[in-house]
């Protein structure tokens, strides 16, 4: 039998959303599909859904550099060329010629194939194993179907309180132990083609803005000055669109993340030679296959205003430089929610959130405020599959919030903190290679077949990786390496030579096991149950 419940925690019944990108989609669909919420909005600041799939192929003509500051207010929207009647564009980070870096049966969601919705738009073309943008983002439009009419489009966030309410009497619902208020938030939005306002109030708040709004551009010595001497010659890769600017250019593009290397590849093509690859750590090889030809150098120590180049960290020089393309990603910001830095918990009763921009803090498990956790955040971990990860976090959320699954104490909730800090350190929501499927299936057993699951089942199915998932994510660097070299039109790992064959159990369970050092707990593969310890990086039981 299973143990009595407490009494419950939360009593919510209006959710507000932010965000309509691919997690806040998934969002709407587990809160929905939980069948208690009497009330969901999703904000949108965009006329369409999708996010940063919602392809502009005008990059905004903002630049900040240098740029260490998560309190940046973000670029404003690029208006109408004519009809003024029409939406602004609020530009991402997506250029002409991407490719998504993970295959099309591990990137969908699980209750809708990006395969079915491809043929069902573009009957008898071949789908890419690595889809094209644009397959992308008619997936997502595809996919937000069931949720649209929750939807409010051209409707930015501009500012989140707070409230406090009194308990009534006699109540025991409340947010946080032995206190005598329940939490709402207060949420104040604008249109952002009429311009009229409106504020409304919510039991809880799911934010899914994205991280990929904010950039972030080292202070290098001397690059105020560089910037200055030589406008132009500096740029991020946030306006990136395509290689044609960049043709017989002297280039020195600086990082190596999976987006950095991929627009290095592109740009190398036209680029004079040697184009070259500034790094804080060496490249995989697979990495560098596309880069032929190109230099890989380490760090730039400082900017040189009148030799119009970089000195490296070993002493080399580079003169003449044209470009220097950084890629070198984005900070976290909350731009409705803390639009500086609080001088104290007085100032701001959520605490410090942003620090310098490298995490959120003040969560447990990746998601819950620990002081107020009617408000949550969806698919801040890197390094991930995002789009099954959310539904995750979402099938998560949606079932504390009615009730049918328990988040630890408040002291439990800080104990977990503490202790994921002293594990992860600074890239904090940077998840370890696997750690999103071994939670992913963790969260699953829990809610399907945990010691909640007479409760937890109620609601829509979290999703669950198969052995075939599995060894997917673990091919994904370097099929998609193939995949570019072989000119983008495998439509199968198995075209690229990598063929997924049943094995013997005890081998499987032998190549599949996980790092103890980089999750909270050793997963059994056979039955994915997860037995709890101290050590804390991704899975919490939450």
């Amino acid at each position: 039998m299973a143990p009595p419940r407490s009494p419950p925690r939360f009593a919510v019944k209006s959710v507000a959303i932010v965000g309509a990108g691919s997690s806040g989609l998934t969002a709407a669909r587990y809160i929905q599909g939980q069948g208690v919420y009497d009330r969901i909005v999703v904000y949108e600041q965009r006329s369409q859904v999708g996010g940063i799939w919602h392809y502009s192929s005008r990059p905004t003509d903002q630049e900040h550099i240098p740029q260490e500051n998560p309190y940046l207010r973000p670029d404003a929207p690029l208006q109408p060329r004519q009809d003024t009647s029409e939406a602004p564009e609020f530009p991402t980070a997506t250029y002409d010629d991407l490719y998504v870096n993970i295959p099309h049966p591990l990137m969908g969601f699980t209750d809708l194939a990006i395969q079915d919705v491809h043929e069902a738009n573009h009957p008898g073309q071949p789908l890419p194993i690595f889809p094209h943008r644009q397959t992308i983002e008619e997936y997502l439009i595809a996919y937000s179907q069931e949720v649209r009419h929750l939807i409010r489009f051209n409707t930015k966030v501009d500012d989140m309180r707070l409230l406090r309410r009194p308990r009534p009497q006699n109540d025991q619902t409340g947010q946080i132990e032995n206190v005598d208020y329940v939490d709402s938030w207060e949420i104040h939005s604008s249109s952002t083609v009429e311009g009229t306002s409106s504020v409304e109030t919510f039991d809880a708040v799911l934010v899914a803005q994205g991280h990929y709004d904010i950039t972030f551009v080292p202070n290098i010595a001397n690059i105020d000055a560089f910037r200055k001497a030589h406008p132009g010659v500096l740029t991020h890769s946030k306006r990136y669109r395509n290689p044609g600017p960049f043709c017989s250019k002297k280039v020195v593009v600086v990082g190596n993340s999976a987006s950095g290397l991929d627009i290095a590849a592109q740009i190398h093509s036209v680029a004079a030679e040697p184009m070259y690859l500034s790094v804080h750590t060496p490249t995989v090889s697979e990495g560098l296959k596309r880069l032929t030809g190109a230099e890989e150098v380490p760090e730039i120590q400082e900017f040189l205003v009148e030799e119009r180049g970089v000195r490296l960290v070993d002493g080399r020089v580079i003169r003449d430089i044209d470009v220097v393309l950084f890629c070198t990603g984005y900070l976290f910001s909350l731009p409705f929610l803390q639009r500086e830095k609080p001088t104290s918990a007085d100032a701001n009763p959520l605490g410090d959130l942003l620090s310098d921009g490298r995490r959120i803090h003040r969560l447990y498990d990746d998601m819950f405020h620990i002081d107020h956790p009617t408000l949550a955040f969806l698919c801040l971990p890197m390094k991930v599959v995002p789009y099954p990860l959310a539904q995750a976090q979402a099938a998560l959320v949606a079932r504390v919030w009615a009730n049918t699954l328990d988040l630890p104490s408040t002291e439990e909730m800080n104990e977990w903190e503490r202790a994921a800090e002293q594990v992860r350190g600074p890239t904090f929501h940077v998840w370890p290679q696997g750690d999103d499927g071994t939670y992913i299936n963790a969260l699953y057993q829990r809610i399907i077949g945990g010691s909640e699951s007479g409760a937890s089942r109620a609601g829509k199915e979290p999703p669950r990786w198969s052995d075939y998932l599995v060894w997917m994510r673990r091919v994904c660097l370097a099929g998609k390496v193939k995949f570019e070299e072989l000119g983008h039109t495998a439509t199968t790992l198995a075209e690229l030579g990598y063929v997924y064959e049943e094995e013997e159990e005890e081998t499987k369970i032998k190549e599949n096991k996980v790092d103890n050092s980089s999750v909270i707990g050793q997963i059994d593969l056979k039955t994915a149950k997860v037995e709890v310890t101290p050590v804390v990086p991704i899975y919490s039981g939450a």
